[in-house]
């Protein structure tokens, strides 16, 4: 299965240390130009991982030769929504109102905690989920505790 990743889960997974393993679940993961503009306008580590998987051809990046018009989305969301349809892949989306707009496009959706309860299920990391959701709070990701452990398929106490 391929995938087309927006920037902001590249970035948390960066910042968790999982983006190599999480790129690695794929049989291609496809980025497109606008959101390697998004990733770089820092120098940190996540622009450095995305860039070095990149190099390492881990990542492809596409042009996109269309893109659909849905006010509030950012260009790298409305790029990699084009970029899915395009090339017949999943589309990797934290944004509730982008998720919706891939959803409308026919496209098949995953977020980052999606593929962080692959990585978790299938050992590919080693946190507890508790673990986890206190890791994700200290980097800045915003979570309800209810829809992590919904997603985890925890508890929540």
């Amino acid at each position: 299965m391929r995938a087309v990743f927006n920037s902001s889960p590249l970035i948390t997974l960066a910042k968790l240390g999982y983006l190599d393993v999480a790129v690695s679940l794929f049989e291609k993961a496809i980025i497109p130009r606008g959101v390697l503009e998004e990733i770089t306008t820092k120098e940190d580590d996540a622009s450095s991982s995305v860039l070095r998987l990149i190099e390492e051809k881990r990542i492809e990046l596409h042009e996109v030769s269309s893109t659909p018009v849905y006010p509030g989305l950012h260009r790298g969301e409305l790029e990699a929504i084009a970029l899915s349809k395009e090339t017949d892949s999943i589309v990797v989306l934290d944004d509730l109102k982008a998720r919706k707009a891939a959803r409308l496009e026919g496209i098949r959706v995953i977020g980052t905690l999606g593929i962080l309860k692959i990585l978790l299920d299938g050992g590919l990391i080693e946190e507890k989920p508790d673990e986890l959701l206190s890791k994700l709070n200290r980097i800045g990701f915003r979570i309800r505790p209810e829809l992590f452990y919904e997603v985890m398929g925890g508890e929540f106490s």
